[in-house]
């Protein structure tokens, strides 16, 4: 019988070798990378915003703030692409422009909403939060020359702010703005438990008075509405502190033959 020379019988140890210079070269990469984060989120990008603000307009932020507080924020992060262009309907101030661009700074989001003054507004904060990709535009969704395709879309707490008869219109246009496979996300107020929805429609008229229609819907109606015009739809509700109904609908933009 031959005797193992040591040469063969060192010839099994060349792959582990091989795999633990491999590690050790992972190690010194990983050692040697950094992982700080970009991006700015939760009370500290708030805080960025507020500070950006007149004093009016702080104190109104920080009541939005409240509303849609951190976590449902994320909530809404989390579905949107982090990069690429971002259709926010009925911007206002630009809070959440701020918000979602501060998180993910590779984003460029188009604000739109019909007041010139909160338009100015928001081209300020994004300015003063070094957000140069943003740009607003002053005009109305429904008629208002944007131009597409857009990445992704949402629009937080405007849906039930728009007559009935113009809902679907809205919902159709942003499907046209959108690219194949685009996120759409509706933040809104659905209509059980009763009691939250009244609690939610009292703090809305103590907003917009009470010659403003105010047009809630429950959630599966939206669902159905989507899904009718061309998404495909996810929902969660989501629980706060206070008696908000809060539901996030996620709506992704499907083939242009199933719409109707």
């Amino acid at each position: 019988m031959a005797v193992p020379t040591r040469a063969h019988a060192s010839g099994p140890a060349g792959p582990r070798a091989s795999r633990l210079r491999a590690m050790q070269s992972l190690r010194a990469r990983l050692s040697s990378a950094s992982f700080e984060a970009p991006e700015i989120y939760g009370r500290g990008a708030i805080s960025n915003i507020v500070r950006a603000l007149p004093p009016i307009e702080r104190a109104y932020s920080l009541v939005r703030f409240s509303i849609l507080r951190p976590k449902l924020l994320s909530t809404m992060d989390l579905l949107l692409t982090d990069e690429g262009r971002i259709l926010d309907v009925g911007c206002g101030f630009g809070l959440f422009a701020a918000y979602f661009g501060q998180t993910h700074p590779r984003r460029r989001i188009v604000g739109i909403d019909p007041d010139a003054r909160r338009v100015g507004l928001a081209r300020h904060v994004a300015e003063r939060l070094g957000l140069t990709e943003h740009s607003f535009v002053v005009g109305d969704v429904r008629d208002a020359a944007i131009e597409g395709p857009f990445d992704a879309a949402y629009v937080l707490d405007v849906m039930h702010h728009l007559p009935p008869g113009d809902q679907r219109g809205v919902l159709e246009r942003l499907r046209g703005l959108l690219a194949p496979g685009g996120m759409l996300i509706v933040k809104d107020i659905t209509t059980e438990p009763r009691l939250g929805l009244l609690f939610t429609e009292a703090l809305d008229r103590l907003m917009v008075g009470w010659s403003e229609p105010l047009a809630y819907r429950h959630h599966r109606e939206w669902a159905a509405m989507l899904t009718e015009i061309g998404f495909k739809v996810r929902m969660v509700r989501v629980p706060d502190i206070l008696p908000y109904p809060h539901v996030v609908i996620a709506a992704v933009k499907i083939g242009e033959g199933l719409a109707r």
